[in-house]
């Protein structure tokens, strides 16, 4: 029988659009006359549009999180001048790359007065101010916040506003932080390209030509904008890490249960616990990333949420011995694009040149199977559950994810599952081996084969959904950008063939991908998250000249 269905998508989409557009001051939309809608790079648009006074540019501008939110406890500004600032700067955001879903400015504004109100502007107390006092936060569409949707960008789940806030939402709110945004992702929250039938596509400021990347694209987008200076995103197979490569930004895959995660909407059929996401902070700054980290695990966060794994913040001394970085040039299935190859070698060369890094070549074994391991864990049902979803509403499914296939993956049997975990403790065992062997401190390696590529072409996530089938902690740090020197090569340089031939061939050089970043990964062992932002900060810190944490 055919599925009942509530409501066209394309009625829902027009409804939640203008919706999403009245809640945007009419003083805060951006004239025509200002930009082109031809413009490839629209990076330059929030301070040259003439939206944000100079006190707003400022505050938006030239601050990472972390030394915000030391003006903030100092009472340099108020905390409604800077939630108004990113509110006014994430509306700007929207209109150029179409980057936010629930919009919730107002009642941001209202707490950020109410924040002002109760701790009064004596700078004595500032020790007694909650730790993210004041700090604007944006989050994925899939984190619940009480009275909006968590639509996921799905017709069927529009109109059912949230009765209570996710795990992470209300603890970030006792924490002192202003939410004031939610952020697009893709059609079932799995591919590469945040595109939906319901908020259409997020597009990437550096390059409209390129993906923002997904599943966390809208975030991506937004704070390479600079509407947020800090956001929160989850990854099942690189949803965080996938968008700050196209982006150009900091994020960082926690080992799973570390942030609370209840309350947050996935797709996968309602019971799937083999492969489980995991939610992270996406920042401007390294050091960034880690403030959000302690700051969750400084606090109580089984109080929130029943599947956390309260591993604490221990204030880690700076390892007094020599770093030892695995080097990992590729992954063994893909190989990495002329951009992408150049930028790991830089960055590669500039930790040779400390006396505090020692670099051992390593190999990653067996990484194409591991994966496709990942993708049965995540289709254990087959797909039959993401269709019905998309048939309430008579949705057709998005460009993006007819391109990785998931669709038509087959579900599995009891016996099934339980060879791919008896798989998967093998590979735990193997990966251990190779930490404890070579006595690793962390893996540097690309996140990706390649940068940004064109709209719903990114359709490979070996390089970083290998560490979510390990849960490895991983964190993505941008080291440059595509140059003229990029030139594309030979296709005879793809090494593990046609697969890989056809992803190589992407790589068109220089002109096409202009303005894509290009960035590292830098992978540490399960549960030693702390340890991994102290590794990460050292190398962050000699390759790109920034303060370590």
């Amino acid at each position: 029988m055919a599925p009942v269905i509530i409501k066209n998508y394309r009625t829902i989409a027009t409804e939640k659009r203008a919706q999403r557009w009245d809640k945007i001051p009419k003083d805060w939309r951006i004239p025509e006359a200002q930009f082109q809608d031809a413009l490839i790079n629209v990076m330059d648009i929030p301070v040259t549009c003439g939206l944000l006074n100079e006190t707003e540019r400022a505050i938006t501008s030239d601050y990472d999180a972390t030394a915000l939110l030391e003006k903030l406890k100092a009472r340099v500004w108020s905390v409604e001048q800077v939630v108004v600032a990113f509110c006014k700067r994430a509306a700007i955001a929207q209109q150029l790359t179409n980057c936010l879903t629930e919009i919730f400015f107002d009642e941001a504004i209202e707490r950020a007065r109410k924040l002002d109100l109760d701790h009064g502007g004596d700078k004595s107390r500032e020790k007694d101010l909650p730790p993210l006092f004041g700090l604007p936060i944006s989050l994925k569409d899939s984190f619940q916040v009480s009275g909006y949707d968590t639509s996921t960008g799905l017709g069927c789940y529009t109109y059912q506003p949230s009765e209570e806030n996710s795990a992470l939402a209300a603890m970030l709110t006792d924490l002192g932080a202003v939410l004031y945004c939610k952020t697009n992702l893709p059609q079932s929250i799995m591919t590469g390209d945040s595109d939906n039938n319901v908020f259409g596509r997020t597009l990437n400021p550096r390059n409209k030509m390129l993906t923002a990347g997904g599943s966390t694209g809208g975030e991506g987008a937004l704070l390479a904008l600079r509407g947020s200076i800090l956001g929160v995103g989850t990854d099942i197979a690189g949803s965080i890490r996938v968008p700050s490569v196209c982006n150009g930004i900091y994020g960082f895959r926690p080992s799973v249960g570390l942030v609370p995660h209840g309350g947050v909407r996935d797709l996968t059929p309602p019971g799937t616990d083999g492969v489980r996401s995991t939610a992270g902070p996406m920042a401007t700054s390294l050091r960034d990333c880690a403030l959000f980290i302690k700051s969750i695990l400084q606090a109580d966060t089984w109080r929130y949420d029943s599947t956390a794994i309260s591993v604490p913040w221990v204030s880690l001394k700076p390892a007094k011995h020599q770093l030892r970085i695995g080097l990992a040039e590729n992954d063994g299935v893909y190989t990495p694009s002329p951009p992408v190859r150049r930028g790991l070698k830089r960055a590669v060369d500039r930790l040779r040149q400390s006396n505090d890094i020692d670099i051992i070549p390593i190999t990653l074994s067996d990484v194409k199977l591991h994966c496709q391991d990942l993708v049965s864990y995540l289709t254990l049902s087959g797909s039959n559950y993401y269709h019905e979803q998309f048939a309430r509403t008579g949705e057709p499914v998005v460009p993006s994810l007819e391109a990785i296939g998931l669709l038509s993956v087959p579900g599995t049997t009891l016996q099934g599952l339980l060879d791919l975990n008896v798989r998967r403790a093998e590979a735990a065992k193997t990966y251990l081996k190779l930490f404890r062997d070579n006595s690793l401190d962390a893996i540097l390696m690309p996140p990706a084969p390649h940068t940004a590529v064109p709209l719903d072409t990114w359709t490979a996530a070996t390089y970083t959904g290998l560490w979510n089938y390990l849960d490895y902690p991983a964190i993505v740090i941008p080291v440059d950008q595509v140059r003229d020197i990029d030139c594309a090569d030979d296709l005879s340089n793809a090494k593990f063939g046609p697969d890989d031939e056809r992803l190589y061939r992407l790589y068109t050089g220089p002109e096409q991908y202009k303005g894509a970043p290009v960035c590292i990964q830098v992978v540490g062992y399960r549960h030693r998250d702390e340890a991994l932002t102290k590794t990460a900060a050292v190398l962050d810190s000699i390759i790109n000249g920034n303060l370590s944490t």
